[in-house]
């Protein structure tokens, strides 16, 4: 039997919170609130395996491993390593070498070899002179690491080598649009496109991507920004549905989640609609089924799950949850072999 476990980070109050989530009406159950001793957890990511969450702190700069309970989803802890900088973004490559920690004040990126069990190892490298790097994400070929540069307006390409190193491509970026502020990148299930949310000018880019030569051609740019927008644009996460077909961002200003439909074939989004959501929503996460959008609040410190419509990707609300103060990432995982309790 499957069951659906939902992991939010909660910086201020120093906690991540495990929830049962029940595909079938929406409802989410607190199951766990695990203390995080060393520092203030932010940036949250499940291995392929399923196996561990990885999390970044601040004001401790650490990477932790915590070990996901096959049967009941609640998590242990695993391990840590000292990050050179406060992690704002993590991630792991997908045969579980090593993982990454991106760090937007420290403007660097750190690799951290992992063992046999996924728990992080001293780092071995770490690059410098990245301006505000803001996420680390692995290509479908496993191959190539691309680091948005917020600081920078660009997005730089690394090589993974078979030893776990990372090289710089050539070229070693692609400058985008000056003032937008490359934050997170998706790439397609069938890694021929990149979307990338811009988080200064509340816009999404389009790229090609080519897999044999790890080199990005833009292709479109959209704006999430609702109408009548007034203000200063801080987009936030950017996610899609399993099948590709729904792409949707959050901007903490506006307080609003853009739903858009996205051509398969090409890559290219379409708005569909913009949909109040919980104030200043700095994370959001979808199910494995593709049928449910959970967007945390940071100054509401609530998650509010939305029905997705599997033929519109229009959102409706559904539930909401309290959590702890300041929550910041939302990642959701379903487990084969759970058992609810």
């Amino acid at each position: 039997m499957t069951q659906t476990v939902v992991y939010v980070s909660c910086a201020e109050s120093r906690e991540i919170l495990v929830f049962s989530l029940d595909t079938h009406s929406g409802e989410i159950q607190l199951r766990q609130s695990l203390a995080t001793t060393e520092g203030q957890p932010q940036p949250l990511r499940i291995s392929p395996n399923r196996r561990i969450l990885y999390a970044g702190t601040r004001s401790d700069s650490a990477v932790l491993a915590l070990s996901i309970d096959p049967a009941s989803g609640e998590l242990a802890w695993l391990g840590s390593q000292p990050a050179p900088g406060n992690s704002t973004y993590v991630s792991c490559d997908r045969a579980m070498r090593v993982a990454f920690s991106a760090s937007y004040g420290g403007n660097s990126l750190s690799v951290f070899p992992l063992d046999e069990q996924g728990a992080l190892r001293a780092a071995s490298q770490t690059e410098d002179g990245l301006p505000r790097a803001h996420a680390a994400l692995i290509d479908g070929s496993n191959r190539w690491l691309l680091v948005p540069t917020l600081g920078a307006d660009a997005i730089r390409v690394y090589r993974l080598e078979n030893d776990g190193h990372l090289t710089p491509n050539n070229p070693a970026q692609i400058q985008v649009r000056p003032g937008s502020g490359p934050r997170h990148p998706r790439f397609s299930a069938d890694n021929r496109h990149i979307h990338c949310l811009n988080e200064l000018d509340g816009s999404i880019d389009l790229f090609d991507f080519d897999a044999s030569s790890g080199t990005l051609t833009p292709k479109q740019s959209v704006s999430m920004l609702p109408p009548n927008f007034e203000g200063k644009p801080w987009a936030a996460e950017i996610r899609a549905t399993p099948d590709g077909r729904f792409l949707y961002a959050t901007d903490r200003t506006a307080s609003t989640i853009a739903a858009f439909a996205v051509d398969l074939q090409t890559g290219a989004i379409t708005l569909i609609d913009h949909y109040p959501t919980e104030a200043q929503p700095r994370g959001m996460g979808i199910d494995p089924s593709g049928r449910w959008l959970i967007a945390a609040g940071q100054l509401s410190a609530r998650l509010t799950v939305y029905a997705i419509d599997p033929d519109t990707g229009r959102l409706t609300s559904a539930h909401t949850h309290s959590t702890g103060l300041d929550p910041i990432c939302v990642e959701i995982v379903s487990l084969p072999n759970g058992q609810p309790r």
